[in-house]
């Protein structure tokens, strides 16, 4: 009897903590969901979003060899128009995309491209901390790297390198480290 008593509040919260997706909770007047590859399309489209690489390749499309993904110096040019700041873009989208292309199982290659990652940053902070340039360093970098890293297995690379550096330090570059 004690069981039961004990079993039935465990019940009726899970009961009322359930699934309302029955139909009685939905009303008949709701459009159906758009499944979530009609919404990007869409909002790539109109040009809400960016229209990004979302392939399988990891390193993606670099048709002119710049060592920036095609996607993203599109992205860049379309998001800056002062040459010092498209400057700073590429050096960043340049540093994330090499991130792509290291082999994690080596220590110095590693260590090598948190470098190029490190300039890049401190250069974006250059650039962009200036109260004229019309967009915070952090958003900036915290942008190039969402359309960097657009996809789980690029996503996946990015953080599997970040576990690369997990124990490791490192300096912030000095003087200017805009290339």
């Amino acid at each position: 009897m004690k069981k039961e008593l004990l079993c039935l509040p465990l019940a009726l919260a899970l009961v009322a903590c359930g699934d309302n997706d029955s139909d009685t909770s939905k009303s008949a007047s709701q459009p159906p969901e758009t499944p979530p590859a009609v919404t990007l399309q869409s909002l790539e489209d109109s040009g809400e979003i960016p229209k990004l690489d979302r392939s399988a390749s990891l390193p993606g499309t670099d048709t002119d060899t710049n060592g920036i993904r095609d996607d993203i110096d599109e992205y860049v040019s379309l998001q800056f128009s002062d040459t010092e700041q498209v400057a700073a873009a590429n050096q960043a989208a340049k540093a994330n995309q090499s991130v792509l292309s290291t082999d994690l199982t080596n220590p110095t290659a590693v260590r090598q491209t948190n470098q190029l990652i490190s300039r890049a940053t401190a250069c974006i902070y250059e650039v962009f901390g200036d109260a004229n340039s019309g967009a915070e360093p952090a958003v900036v970098s915290r942008n190039l790297e969402a359309v960097t890293f657009n996809t789980e297995e690029r996503l996946k690379q990015y953080m599997e390198f970040n576990k690369a550096l997990d124990g490791s330090s490192w300096s912030l570059p000095e003087g200017n480290s805009c290339e």
